[in-house]
């Protein structure tokens, strides 16, 4: 069985979060370039990849936040937009990929994944496709259309397949600092359920439009992971090879949980 290895790009990475529909071409083509790279030398590992939403989806999700239901055709519109371009520069460098939406592949109850069906998702790996979600809207069977961030979706996946038996290799996140900083503007080089409680003065409202929970939603679902002990790590996608050295194992300036 092929070892897996999750990877978030996250939608401050891959778009201008400041401006509507502004991709950072230069930025996913680079990443695509380092995924390419790895598959080059380790046909053994298989990738899983989320899109976030960014300025495609956060303003689009903002203006409909009290009525998901009625916007709900055009949050996806936007999501998947940003998706495609990623799925597009990933086939451009020499990879198989494909977009799938997760509201077709998972069933929410009050917030929590009660069912991942495999199969699809199973059949794109076996034919090498890597495939490719984005942020997305699901009919949460309690709680109605709601929004499911990413980072959630990205983790629920991960400790879903180590529960069913794969060889979960590390989740990566890729954002757009070195990690999490703190008050010093220092990287927090590892965060766990012991020390969580002396960092959570540096969570706050983000200034850009966020709908899915900023780092400190991300943080609190890295630490789902520790007590599943899949290894997890927040990194700065910007930096060279930053995300191709962070996959295989090597040293990378960010925050391990």
């Amino acid at each position: 069985m092929k070892k897996l290895i999750f990877i978030k790009f996250g939608g401050s990475l891959i778009t201008d979060k400041a401006k509507i529909n502004k991709a950072r071409f230069d930025v996913i083509d680079g990443l695509a370039a380092q995924i390419k790279e790895v598959r080059s030398i380790d046909e053994d590992t298989s990738f899983i990849i989320a899109t976030g939403a960014g300025g495609f989806g956060h303003p689009v999700a903002k203006k409909y936040e009290n009525n998901l239901s009625e916007g709900l055709s055009f949050i996806k519109e936007a999501v998947k937009k940003i998706n495609k371009i990623v799925v597009s520069s990933l086939i451009k460098s020499g990879l198989k990929a494909a977009s799938v939406e997760p509201s077709n592949i998972s069933e929410y109850k009050d917030g929590k994944m009660v069912s991942l069906f495999y199969s699809s998702i199973v059949s794109l790996l076996e034919k090498n496709i890597i495939p490719i979600f984005h942020a997305d809207l699901v009919e949460d069977l309690k709680l109605g259309t709601s929004i499911l961030s990413m980072d959630k979706f990205l983790v629920d996946m991960a400790i879903s397949f180590k529960n069913i038996g794969y060889d979960i290799k590390k989740v990566i996140f890729c954002g757009t600092t070195d990690g999490v900083i703190d008050a010093n503007g220092k990287t927090i080089n590892k965060i766990n359920n012991e020390n969580i409680k002396g960092f959570s003065n540096l969570f706050y409202d983000n200034k850009i439009i966020d709908t899915s929970g900023g780092m400190k939603g991300k943080v609190l679902e890295c630490l789902r992971l520790v007590d599943k002990q899949i290894p997890c790590i927040l990194i700065n996608g910007q930096k060279e090879n930053n995300l191709f050295e962070a996959i295989l194992g090597k040293e990378v300036l960010g925050t391990k949980f």
